[in-house]
């Protein structure tokens, strides 16, 4: 009986929000379906984007028709609800005809009446590994630990084959791409990780990820044979820890390893961190004659540190503090400027004599001086913002100012209408 009521309540949330729908055929040929209604000489039809209207002339005819809900409804109406492969068959129907929430119900339903059945493990992303099944998240972490104990050709053979059928979003898809090329690259079979990364520089979103991905095929593409010529300890903390065993030494070694990996990662992050600091300099130089080209020398460097941090997170990051550190130097001299234009301002609202209509310009523009300055120090938060814990002072001053602007807005704001 319980049985029952719990299939009873399945049922009637399957069949909930299932509406009838026309099909309206217009003379020029469009179709479009949903719910007709007539307003005199007009032909409304509701559709899930809004309610179109037509005029009769435009109207070839209108039929009655099954939506894909009524279909599915007629169908769920004829199945036996304790049938998993009859109830895994209509879920796939309804995925098929974008019914995904009535699937979904309906893949639930059969994990009740039969918590093992593969088919629809399967299809709402579960993943069988060594017997058991587990969720995509789950699996993915055993495949990285398999990878990690050397387990390249069961990876390569099994779980991630088994991983790829259950990916259903494209974040999963490139986690599991990621960890194809990691497999191919441990396992030295370089020439196929090379082309396993580039397919990842273009599959990825144009990001860090996608720089990465970038610089580990470049890596390969000059190192065919997987050899890379450390030219100093790696990692460059070892020497001075006095941990020798957990440090690569100068010479050979393999890129199969992950820390000569990491090194030449880091080599390549070195050279955009010297371009960016060449940058720099000689943004410094232009800044007091010619602030424009100053501003494009900044914004390069601020990519060659990006492509740096991309490559070793935040090995660059206290470059680009620096950077913003000067943004925010020549943002506050704007700022300056306008509060002595809006000091200047202030002095002559103390005249009284004035007209109502030379009041009126004078307030607009002491509000446009303080919408410069808002803006500018907006600006800042914005420079700022990556940064909380270096730029603690910088994120303080402007948020502090960023209320004293608004606060005076508001009274010249008052007094404008005031006087009006």
């Amino acid at each position: 009986m319980a049985r029952r009521v719990v299939f009873a309540g399945c049922l009637v949330a399957l069949l909930a929000g299932v509406c009838p729908a026309d099909k309206l055929i217009l003379i020029d040929g469009r179709t479009f379906i949903g719910t007709v209604a007539v307003e005199g000489d007009t032909v409304l039809i509701t559709v899930p984007y809004g309610t179109l209207r037509f005029p009769k002339t435009q109207v070839e005819r209108i039929e009655l028709m099954d939506t894909p809900e009524q279909e599915f409804r007629k169908k769920l109406g004829e199945a036996a609800l304790d049938d998993p492969n009859a109830l895994y068959g209509l879920a796939q129907w309804a995925e098929k005809n974008s019914l995904s929430r009535q699937a979904g119900d309906l893949y639930a339903l059969v994990l009740k009446l039969k918590p093992d059945h593969a088919p629809t493990r399967l299809a709402v992303g579960f993943v069988l590994l060594d017997q058991r099944w587990l969720t995509f998240d789950q699996a993915l972490q055993q495949a990285r630990g398999k990878l990690e104990a050397g387990s390249y050709a069961a990876l390569l053979d099994d779980v991630l084959p088994a991983l790829g059928a259950a990916a259903r979003t494209r974040d999963q898809q490139i986690q599991i791409a990621d960890l194809t090329a990691c497999t191919f690259l441990r396992s030295r079979q370089f020439d196929v990780a090379r082309q396993k990364f580039l397919e990842l520089t273009d599959k990825a979103a144009p990001d860090a990820n996608s720089m990465r991905y970038a610089a580990i095929a470049s890596i390969l593409e000059k190192n065919p044979d997987g050899m890379y010529v450390l030219r100093e300890t790696y990692p460059p903390s070892a020497t001075l820890l006095g941990d020798a065993s957990a440090s690569i030494q100068p010479g050979p070694a393999s890129l199969a390893k992950e820390m000569v990996l990491e090194a030449a990662l880091r080599d390549l992050a070195k050279r955009d961190i010297a371009a960016g600091r060449a940058l720099m300099d000689e943004a410094q130089k232009l800044e007091l004659t010619d602030p424009d080209p100053a501003a494009q020398k900044y914004a390069q460097a601020q990519q060659a540190f990006d492509r740096a941090d991309a490559l070793v997170p935040d090995i660059a990051r206290s470059y680009r503090v620096e950077i913003a550190r000067r943004k925010i130097a020549a943002i506050r001299k704007d700022v300056k400027d306008d509060a002595e234009k809006f000091d200047q301002q202030m002095d002559k609202l103390g005249v009284r004599d004035l007209a109502p209509k030379a009041f009126k310009d004078l307030i607009l523009r002491m509000i446009h001086h303080l919408d410069n300055t808002r803006d500018d120090l907006k600006r800042v938060l914005v420079a700022a913002k990556p940064f909380p814990r270096e730029l603690v002072l910088e994120i303080k001053w402007a948020e502090l100012d960023l209320a004293r602007v608004e606060k005076m807005r508001m009274i010249l704001v008052s007094k404008l209408d005031g006087r009006d």
